[in-house]
């Protein structure tokens, strides 16, 4: 979950900085200021709360052997990312837009 949100925060963040100007005319655009810190200040609220996971020996050791099996293989990467795009395919670039502009406030 942590590396799913890492991943939404930063999509977030580099969306508020490319998809809107510095300035407005002679004026800072304080709203894209505004986006930014309230994306950082969540990103904060989350790090304030401490993890108490703790280790489950039976879910530990199925991670651990499922890993493993790829221990030999020079890189899969191009296989992870085909089955990545088998379960959640790519959006086209208009819909992407859409859905990172309501996702930051803009819509």
């Amino acid at each position: 979950m942590i590396l799913v949100m890492t991943g939404l925060y930063l999509t977030t963040l580099t969306f508020i900085q490319d998809g809107a100007p510095n300035n407005v005319g002679t004026l800072v655009n304080f709203r894209k200021r505004q986006k930014a810190a309230e994306v950082i200040e969540e990103i904060q609220k989350w790090q304030s709360k401490p993890f108490n996971y703790a280790k489950v020996d039976h879910i530990h050791d199925y991670i651990m052997e499922c890993l493993n099996k790829f221990d030999n293989r020079p890189d899969v990467s191009d296989e992870f990312w085909n089955l990545s795009l088998e379960r959640e395919p790519r959006e086209r670039e208009d819909e992407r837009m859409a859905r990172l502009l309501q996702e930051t406030g803009f819509l």
